[in-house]
């Protein structure tokens, strides 16, 4: 008998009985479709081999700890998107255990500690996760994308001494501070200066239309915040991953980077409102601030400009240095206008073509209602150009002309915000106008320095200039203020990346945002022309497929000329990477 290291990976299907029990044949079906679709083909692309099956399980060898985590959470990541129509309970869901150990080799079979670790691990497994032990997690930390979550130290049944385990998370939009040092070349550490995170205030009205109304009132709180000089507001991408979750304050503040978190919640009945909210320290879980305020709907923006002068006079007297924070100081808007800007911000947020069309229509309807409040022809702008940009709409190049008649209604006063000129940094960048569009970016991040959009709006304009070192400046700030930040962000880290000739960290972006936008053809080009600058050319091929499966009509010659690049040296070498993957000229 032959004696070796290696990585084992163990896995079962969660409630097989109770699938059996439901519909015996369709279930062995599924799970035979499920085997030779997905997992076997998954296992030899990671080299490594099946050494049995056990009706509602499996044992694999790799060679490597490296592709057996990677093959795991490919496979995972797979069955989130499989079987869209059966519900939820019906599901086949897969949780899978990986150790690192000795193995006794008979055969074809295998055993030793190494098999029976791995197995103890994966029923500690959430269906649909992975759980690793200690030392597959020291052999893995820092070299894939995925963040980690440790699980302490696992007493599993017959193996004599206590295993240290972690849960991999496979949510692509959470970067532990492990995967944002990874991605962006710096920890995440605690700032200098004070740092908040304000979660999103739960909705207890019981009714979930009313979702948007509690989601406006914790959006408001967060731009008022981000007025205070000194202070560092995570934006709102960020904090709304924890929604609808009650996460511990110690772990946002791990995870975010942050010193304070506020945390609320809104009960809306009829014409009255209450509005709670309490301010933590996120170290010690200390309460530093908490109130209650029952007023008429009519008041709420009185009531908004309240909690947020309490709330930085709990962080620190002389931290405002005297400001007055009213977020609507000049103008209250009407409330119904205001409604309809919450529900076209909501659309927005979605970006899809559909959510797009509809928050176009509401912020409009919201204008006619009160065409003196400014931040809706800000949203409405912000439609109109991505819309234009992304393929949204029908004539793109009325809706940009449309925006930049916005943004010079917006900017002709002496009292411009900050919103007004990220507004106009990103229509001047789509129409190639960059330093114009820089210098308009510069201005919102001198007028709003904790609004992590502007920072990533100055640096896709620095990205299309070639002016790489300060694009990759520029989104760093960007992610640090938002550490769950948008998909699209790691498109332009990367392309930073690539264009200071740092290819492998390029790499690992692109990697990492195949897992949060693999269907987006902004990825796959990326992901083409990554492999074909590391001459991989039968990965290249599989990216380029999948472009022209996106866009049969794809063509480099049109992408070059439509994308906004400042430079024919840049163009050329995104053109040659593109056609050195076998995208058609």
């Amino acid at each position: 008998m032959e004696r070796k290291l290696a990585a084992i990976l163990a896995a079962d299907v969660v409630g097989f009985s109770r699938l059996m029990g439901r519909d015996k044949e369709n279930t062995l079906l599924r799970l035979k479709h499920l085997l030779s679709e997905l997992v076997k083909p998954q296992i030899r692309a990671f080299k490594g081999r099946i050494v049995k099956l056990m009706g509602d399980g499996l044992l694999a060898e790799f060679p490597s700890v490296v592709d057996a985590t990677e093959c795991a959470v490919a496979i995972q990541r797979a069955m989130l998107q499989r079987e869209p129509g059966i519900s939820g309970s019906r599901r086949i869901k897969l949780r899978a255990g990986i150790h690192l150990g000795d193995i006794i080799i008979d055969g074809s079979d295998i055993f030793g500690d190494g098999v029976n670790v791995a197995a103890r691990l994966e029923t500690l497994a959430e269906p649909g996760a992975i759980c690793i032990s200690e030392d597959v997690y020291r052999q893995v930390n820092g070299k894939l994308p995925v963040s980690f979550r440790s699980l302490g130290k696992q007493e599993l049944k017959n193996i004599e001494s206590g295993i240290s385990a972690y849960s991999i998370d496979l949510d692509p939009a959470r970067l532990s501070p492990e995967l944002y040092e990874i991605l962006t070349g710096e920890a995440l550490e605690l700032p200098d200066q004070p740092s908040i995170a304000v979660l999103p205030f739960q909705n207890m009205s019981g009714d979930p239309e009313q979702e948007y109304f509690s989601d406006g009132i914790t959006e408001d709180i967060i731009t008022a915040l981000s007025h205070v000089n000194g202070l560092i507001v995570m934006a709102r991408n960020s904090t709304f991953a924890y929604k609808g979750q009650s996460p511990d304050v110690r772990q946002v503040g791990r995870e975010l980077g942050v010193r304070f978190v506020l945390e609320g919640s809104v009960r809306k009945a009829g014409q009255r409102v209450r509005i709670t909210g309490q301010l933590i320290e996120c170290q010690t879980g200390a309460h530093l601030w908490a109130d209650r305020y029952d007023r008429q709907l009519d008041d709420i923006f009185a009531l908004q400009d309240e909690i947020t002068r309490e709330i930085t006079v709990a962080l620190a007297a002389s931290l405002t240095h005297g400001q007055e924070l009213k977020l609507w100081a000049d103008q209250a808007p009407d409330l119904e206008a205001w409604d309809l800007m919450m529900r076209g911000l909501s659309e927005q947020y979605k970006f899809t073509r559909e959510g797009n069309l509809e928050a176009a229509r509401l912020f409009r309807q919201a204008i006619a209602l009160d065409p003196g409040f400014s931040s809706l022809k800000i949203g409405l702008g912000w439609a109109l150009q991505s819309g234009a940009r992304f393929g949204f709409l029908s004539d793109p190049a009325a809706a940009s002309t449309e925006a930049q008649s916005l943004c010079d209604e917006l900017l002709a006063g002496d009292n411009a915000t900050a919103d007004a000129h990220a507004l106009q940094a990103y229509v001047f960048t789509c129409r190639g106008r960059f330093e114009d569009a820089k210098a308009h970016g510069r201005q919102a991040i001198a007028l709003q320095p904790s609004v992590s959009l502007s920072h990533a709006t100055l640096a896709v304009t620095h990205n299309c200039c070639g002016e790489f070192a300060a694009a990759l400046n520029c989104m760093r700030k960007a992610i640090r203020l938002s550490p769950y930040c948008p998909d699209w962000y790691f498109t332009h880290l990367g392309d930073a990346y690539r264009g200071l000739g740092r290819l492998e960290q390029a790499r690992t972006v692109y990697r990492h945002l195949e897992t949060r936008m693999a269907g987006s053809i902004l990825c796959q080009i990326r992901l083409a022309v990554s492999h074909a600058d590391f001459n991989d050319l039968a990965n290249a091929s599989k990216a380029a497929e999948a472009v022209l499966s996106i866009d049969p009509q794809f063509s480099v010659r049109a992408y070059t000329a439509s994308t906004a690049f400042g430079n024919d040296e840049l163009r050329k070498s995104w053109a040659d990477a593109m056609l050195k993957a076998g995208l058609p000229e």
